[in-house]
């Protein structure tokens, strides 16, 4: 889990494009954690929630609108071929 979110930070374009603030990143790792789900794991989805939104241009929701999460989750969740790493 620790590889995915370190490849997730270093595809951040810096300084343009530098990725979400810590802040933001807990905050939506939180909904996670309130769920049961370990920190690491929570932060990955986070961190891959608001970096789809940052690359689509849609600000993050939590609806099924544009940047929404549930609609991102629909797609997204379920595990990744590289869960593990």
């Amino acid at each position: 889990m620790e590889g995915r979110i370190k490849r997730l930070e270093r595809a951040w374009d810096y300084p343009a494009h530098p990725g979400p603030d810590p802040e933001t990143v807990a905050h939506w790792a939180s909904l996670w954690t309130a769920l049961g789900i370990e920190d690491s794991r929570a932060m990955a989805v986070a961190l891959e929630f608001l970096e789809y939104c940052q690359a689509t241009g849609q600000a993050p929701t939590f609806g099924y609108g544009p940047g929404g999460l549930m609609r991102w989750c629909e797609g997204n969740i379920g595990g990744g071929e590289d869960d593990d790493e």
